[in-house]
């Protein structure tokens, strides 16, 4: 038997419309029109675009000590080697320092040690220091083995020049 035009529908039916509206609601705010979307900023587009590698990002670099940059007669953030950019210097609890460097999206790392440290000795030495390289990145990235020696011998230079006028230094 139908009701009576004036009699309204019974609790049940009334709470399962309200549920069924409000899930529809929810639903359609979850989706939101394409027209309510945030514009995508150029960085948003650029990213999506180059899918970054964090391994090919340049670290905020971390300049030398004192002390250090003067072993190093004057190294600092910025200095070049071959087109190969100084981008971090960083010390190790191994009492071994290292020198990142980047040329576009690839990078490596000079390390500088005390002599007799290295087990087999790094391929440079100096009176008081070896110098060895590696930590190339990003993965699968080449990079000669003459750019690596020379860039490292570059360094070592810089060593030579200075490791009997500084004391030694405080990461070293």
């Amino acid at each position: 038997m139908p009701p009576k035009p004036s009699q309204s529908p019974p609790r049940g039916a009334r709470i399962a419309a309200l549920v069924l509206l409000v899930g529809l609601g929810l639903l359609v705010l979850a989706q939101g029109s394409p027209s309510s979307a945030p514009p995508a900023t150029s960085t948003d587009n650029a990213a999506a675009a180059l899918s970054v590698d964090p391994d090919t990002i340049a670290p905020q670099g971390k300049a030398p000590t004192a002390d250090l940059a003067a072993l190093l007669n004057g190294l600092t953030l910025g200095n070049e080697f071959d087109g190969w950019k100084v981008v971090n210097v960083w010390a190790t609890n191994d009492k071994i320092v290292w020198i990142e460097l980047g040329n576009d999206r690839s990078f490596f790392s000079v390390g500088i040690a005390s002599k007799g440290k290295g087990n087999p000795p790094p391929p440079i030495q100096t009176d008081l220091y070896e110098v060895g390289y590696g930590m190339v990145r990003p993965k699968g990235t080449s990079i000669p083995q003459d750019v690596l020696t020379k860039v490292a011998e570059q360094v070592a230079t810089r060593i030579r020049m200075r490791e009997r006028e500084v004391p030694k230094p405080a990461a070293l």
